[in-house]
């Protein structure tokens, strides 16, 4: 939404003229669909001033999917892919930033992990309960790689 975001369609909004600027509608109406689908359905929670960005998807009840391409975060960008079929949960990451990466997925609560892979072997996880549910993340550095975790629950 070039209105609201830095975009080369749009000029910043303190270099225009009163009547040409942003409204607070826009702001809202932007912010009311980005913020539940990156956040909420994509997990994209940057941290960068720590160094970290953490994707924990959530992929909504009804969908086998979700995902988002060049995701603005700090001076780079990231691309997020999330499934989720059955008990088979699978979060594909391609960071273009420089940062210490925790991805993975964000289970209903109390469910068990079977297995947890990092582009194809097994990896050592963390589990965090949360009001959200299960959270399961392995830590690798961003690096602009692409990474794949696949969680089997049962």
């Amino acid at each position: 939404m070039p209105e609201i975001g830095p975009s080369p369609d749009f000029n910043a909004n303190i270099t225009q003229p009163f009547n040409e600027r942003s409204s607070l509608d826009q702001a809202w109406g932007t912010y009311g669909v980005l913020w539940p689908v990156v956040h909420q359905q994509l997990g994209v929670d940057p941290q960068l001033g720590s160094g970290l960005l953490e994707v924990l998807p959530a992929v909504p009840s009804g969908q086998s999917s979700v995902s988002g391409t060049n995701i603005r975060v700090g001076t780079g960008s990231i691309d997020v892919t999330a499934t989720h079929h059955g008990s088979s949960y699978t979060t594909t990451v391609t960071a273009r930033v420089a940062c210490s990466l925790h991805v993975g997925a964000t289970l209903p609560k109390g469910a068990q992990i079977h297995q947890v892979t990092l582009n194809g072997p097994p990896v050592h996880y963390t589990v965090r309960d949360t009001n959200a549910g299960r959270q399961v993340l392995v830590s690798t550095p961003c690096g602009g790689q692409t990474w794949r975790v696949h969680i089997v629950a049962t």
